[in-house]
């Protein structure tokens, strides 16, 4: 994308933000587990199993997380973590790509 007549600041604020994400979950429940994963391919890659790694604008994230704390059920022994991070600051083992170092979490 192309900024004219801005300054280094207003550049930095016109781009697009997005997250770096990586989403772990462990769910007991086959048939819930299977429309977390449909969910989640709908945002981004599967990396492993249980793992899914993807890049989201804001809103894109803010609805994820909305929908994740409502497919989210502790008495199922639901677990779902999703790790933040900058993708330029990962180290990678795997023709994957996938995320190895990652600074926020957040816990569900």
């Amino acid at each position: 994308m192309v900024f004219f007549n801005l300054d280094d600041d207003e550049k930095e604020f016109a781009r697009k933000k997005t997250k770096f994400c990586l989403v772990i979950y462990d769910i007991v429940s086959n048939k819930r587990r299977l429309k977390l994963v449909k969910l989640l391919e709908g945002y981004g890659v599967r990396v492993q199993r249980s793992c899914f790694e993807m890049a989201l604008e804001k809103l894109d994230f803010d609805c994820l997380v909305r929908e994740l704390r409502t497919f989210y059920q502790a008495e199922e022994g639901d677990n779902i973590i999703i790790y933040l991070g900058h993708k330029e600051e990962r180290i990678v083992f795997n023709p994957y790509a996938s995320a190895e170092l990652l600074e926020d979490i957040l816990f569900f």
